[in-house]
């Protein structure tokens, strides 16, 4: 079976998620939206800029003000991370280890899969 192909090439940021989907459209600004949330206006202000991170504790924040899951969140900014350093390795910024530097992680691996753990 053929991979895959990512048809959207904008890697979205959570923040921009968070402001077209539910501060604009609830006629919020900055300050109104991060007193909502607890967070200081810098704060907020960089995560709709793309420049911060919704981490566990603002995801939780946005849930509770906003409703659905902290998870969805997380989840988005995992997804929006895991994208940008794949953009990274692809621009050849980021080293990528050759092959037989591999095998510790893989002696490590059949090492964990044959340990024998008592709970």
């Amino acid at each position: 079976m053929k991979p895959l192909i990512r048809v959207i090439k904008h890697n979205t940021h959570p923040g921009e998620i968070l402001n077209d989907l539910i501060i604009e459209p609830n006629n919020l600004n900055i300050e109104e939206a991060s007193k909502l949330l607890g967070i200081t206006k810098a704060t907020l202000s960089d995560i709709i800029n793309g420049k911060g991170s919704i981490t566990n504790i603002i995801a939780t924040s946005i849930s509770k003000a906003f409703g659905g899951s902290p998870a969805f969140w997380v989840r988005l900014q995992a997804v929006y991370n895991s994208r940008k350093e794949k953009e990274r390795e692809e621009k050849g910024s980021l080293k990528v280890l050759p092959d037989e530097e591999d095998d510790f992680f893989d002696d490590f691996e059949n090492d964990f899969d044959k340990s024998e753990w008592t709970w």
